[in-house]
């Protein structure tokens, strides 16, 4: 059973996450998941110490091999952290995160596969969830902002979007962030609306919508119908077999899909809702271990 558990780190803006995954089954060890909130505005010995408490919960009964999923800017074959003016993890900006978590959890260097958390959650989903049996597909994460993951045959790639990242594209002269976010919305929101405090969050503004709020409609109806448009270009040189899409704003999925769909203007083309949630980028960062273990053994 050990020979075929990973175990497994995702670093959050939040938050930090560990479980085993069973890489046969890919699906997290019952009883193994565990998550706490973090500071990501520590100090890196506090954000290590933290990462590593977390880590040691899942005691010894698994590989060794750890999967770790992190945000960007990051050089994931070093294991270095680049973060800098990007308010959060400031403190770990130069820091070489694989030798500081193998000294903390006395493991080899060499055991730590690091992913991007866009890309491990699009191989979680590849894996064991709404893009099983896709060849090529890109998955979208909504949120904070716009993360992206694009994937050819289990593999990630750098898609059609400048490094992979959507939220660097520029559509209608502006990055897709400024009109599709957390704070996009929130702001957009509160311009029409004439908020001048208490801003509802997107949520809020979902259920104002639902509730026959105009303004509310129109501002979420804008927001998607806009992503649709950003995302028709690049979804169409990229050949994407479907569009998968997940984050916290994914959950107002009966508001999404229309203006989605309607504004990539393509017939038939397949708009999956993600079926894994918080699991996703867990299962997606051992799928990525487990591959490259495996090739690095050559089998």
């Amino acid at each position: 059973m050990t020979r075929n558990r990973v175990p497994t780190i995702e670093l959050g803006g939040t938050h930090v996450a560990v479980a085993v995954i069973d890489a046969t089954a890919r699906a997290i060890v019952d009883g193994s998941y565990a998550a706490r909130s973090i500071d990501s505005s520590g100090s890196a010995a506090d954000l290590i110490d933290s990462i590593a408490a977390s880590a040691r919960t899942l005691g010894s009964d698994h590989t060794g091999r750890w999967a770790v999923a992190v945000p960007g800017p990051f050089d994931f074959d070093a294991g270095i952290a680049q973060y800098s003016g990007v308010g959060k993890f400031d403190s770990l900006h130069g820091v070489d995160l694989r030798a500081r978590l193998a000294d903390a959890l006395d493991a080899d260097p060499a055991s730590f596969t690091f992913v991007n958390d866009a890309d491990a959650f699009a191989l979680g989903e590849y894996a064991a969830g709404a893009a099983r049996g896709l060849s090529r597909f890109c998955c979208i994460t909504l949120g904070t902002g716009v993360g992206s993951g694009w994937v050819v045959d289990g593999e990630r790639t750098d898609g059609a979007a400048p490094e992979g990242e959507l939220h660097l594209l520029e559509f209608e002269g502006r990055r897709i962030e400024e009109r599709m976010s957390r704070r996009a919305v929130r702001a957009a929101y509160a311009r029409r609306a004439r908020c001048a405090t208490a801003v509802p969050d997107v949520k809020e503004i979902a259920d104002r919508a639902r509730g026959g709020d105009p303004i509310a409609s129109e501002v979420l109806e804008d927001a998607f119908s806009f992503l649709g448009r950003a995302l028709d270009g690049p979804l169409a040189r990229f050949d994407a077999d479907a569009l998968v899409v997940g984050g916290t704003i994914a959950r107002s999925w009966d508001l999404l899909e229309p203006p989605l769909s309607g504004g990539l203007g393509r017939t038939g083309f397949p708009v999956l809702r993600a079926e894994l949630g918080h699991e996703a980028p867990m299962i997606g960062a051992a799928f990525a271990a487990d591959a490259t273990l495996l090739s690095a053994q050559g089998r």
